[in-house]
Protein backbone atom coordinates (compact mmCIF):
# COMPACT_ATOMS: atom_id res chain seq x y z
CA UNK A 1 0.00 0.00 0.00
CA UNK A 2 1.58 3.09 -1.27
CA UNK A 3 0.28 6.37 0.60
CA UNK A 4 1.39 9.49 -0.61
CA UNK A 5 1.18 13.48 1.26
CA UNK A 6 -0.81 15.75 -0.35
CA UNK A 7 1.69 18.14 -1.56
CA UNK A 8 -0.11 21.34 -3.24
CA UNK A 9 -1.59 22.43 0.09
CA UNK A 10 1.58 22.10 1.75
CA UNK A 11 3.19 23.89 -1.32
CA UNK A 12 0.43 26.32 -1.06
CA UNK A 13 0.76 27.51 2.12
CA UNK A 14 4.15 27.77 2.25
CA UNK A 15 4.01 29.93 -0.49
CA UNK A 16 1.50 32.20 0.86
CA UNK A 17 4.10 32.40 4.15
CA UNK A 18 6.85 33.56 2.38
CA UNK A 19 4.27 36.44 -0.01
CA UNK A 20 2.90 37.48 3.82
CA UNK A 21 6.25 38.16 4.86
CA UNK A 22 8.03 39.92 1.67
CA UNK A 23 4.50 42.14 1.66
CA UNK A 24 5.08 43.08 5.63
CA UNK A 25 8.60 43.76 5.11
CA UNK A 26 7.47 45.97 2.64
CA UNK A 27 5.29 47.71 4.42
CA UNK A 28 7.60 48.35 7.25
CA UNK A 29 10.29 49.51 5.43
CA UNK A 30 7.47 52.14 3.73
CA UNK A 31 6.53 53.22 7.26
CA UNK A 32 10.07 53.50 8.55
CA UNK A 33 11.08 55.95 5.60
CA UNK A 34 7.83 58.19 5.95
CA UNK A 35 8.65 58.56 9.61
CA UNK A 36 12.21 59.60 8.24
CA UNK A 37 10.44 62.26 5.83
CA UNK A 38 8.45 63.91 8.78
CA UNK A 39 11.47 63.66 10.73
CA UNK A 40 13.69 65.61 8.37
CA UNK A 41 10.70 67.83 7.57
CA UNK A 42 10.67 68.75 11.26
CA UNK A 43 14.06 69.20 11.56
CA UNK A 44 14.32 71.80 8.77
CA UNK A 45 11.57 73.38 9.59
CA UNK A 46 13.26 73.78 13.14
CA UNK A 47 16.32 74.89 11.48
CA UNK A 48 14.21 77.30 9.59
CA UNK A 49 12.66 79.12 12.47
CA UNK A 50 16.07 79.12 14.31
CA UNK A 51 15.13 77.18 16.89
CA UNK A 52 18.11 74.39 16.29
CA UNK A 53 21.70 75.00 14.43
CA UNK A 54 21.91 73.59 11.16
CA UNK A 55 24.05 70.03 11.14
CA UNK A 56 26.92 71.85 9.12
CA UNK A 57 27.13 74.78 12.32
CA UNK A 58 26.76 71.80 14.31
CA UNK A 59 29.93 69.09 12.78
CA UNK A 60 32.19 72.54 12.64
CA UNK A 61 31.57 72.95 16.98
CA UNK A 62 32.37 69.09 16.86
CA UNK A 63 35.26 69.54 14.42
CA UNK A 64 36.99 72.49 16.79
CA UNK A 65 36.31 71.10 19.80
CA UNK A 66 37.97 67.09 18.74
CA UNK A 67 39.93 67.19 15.58
CA UNK A 68 39.32 64.13 13.38
CA UNK A 69 37.10 62.80 10.68
CA UNK A 70 33.53 62.66 11.61
CA UNK A 71 32.51 58.55 10.50
CA UNK A 72 28.98 58.74 11.73
CA UNK A 73 26.44 60.86 12.95
CA UNK A 74 22.68 60.16 14.55
CA UNK A 75 19.74 62.03 16.22
CA UNK A 76 17.79 61.73 18.88
CA UNK A 77 14.82 63.24 20.12
CA UNK A 78 13.61 63.36 23.24
CA UNK A 79 10.74 65.87 24.42
CA UNK A 80 11.03 67.71 21.21
CA UNK A 81 14.63 68.41 22.07
CA UNK A 82 17.07 67.72 19.55
CA UNK A 83 20.65 65.91 20.58
CA UNK A 84 22.93 64.90 17.52
CA UNK A 85 25.72 61.76 18.61
CA UNK A 86 28.55 62.31 16.47
CA UNK A 87 31.34 59.73 16.13
CA UNK A 88 35.08 61.34 15.52
CA UNK A 89 38.05 59.08 14.46
CA UNK A 90 40.81 61.06 16.17
CA UNK A 91 44.25 61.20 14.42
CA UNK A 92 45.25 59.25 17.30
CA UNK A 93 43.17 56.36 15.82
CA UNK A 94 40.32 56.72 18.95
CA UNK A 95 36.58 56.91 18.20
CA UNK A 96 35.07 59.66 20.12
CA UNK A 97 31.46 60.02 21.00
CA UNK A 98 30.23 63.68 21.35
CA UNK A 99 26.84 64.40 22.09
CA UNK A 100 25.57 67.92 21.20
CA UNK A 101 22.60 69.86 21.88
CA UNK A 102 21.18 71.25 18.70
CA UNK A 103 19.43 74.11 20.08
CA UNK A 104 22.20 75.67 21.62
CA UNK A 105 24.84 74.04 19.74
CA UNK A 106 26.16 72.76 23.45
CA UNK A 107 28.23 69.79 23.92
CA UNK A 108 26.52 67.71 26.27
CA UNK A 109 29.04 65.10 26.80
CA UNK A 110 32.31 63.29 25.10
CA UNK A 111 33.07 59.73 25.19
CA UNK A 112 36.19 57.92 23.99
CA UNK A 113 35.57 54.52 23.39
Amino acid sequence: MNIRAPTFPVRLIGCALICTALILTGATRLLADDDDNKLRDKLRQAVERGEILSLSELRGIVSARVPGRIIDTELDEDDDRFIYEFRVLTPRGLVVEIEVDAAEGRILEIDED
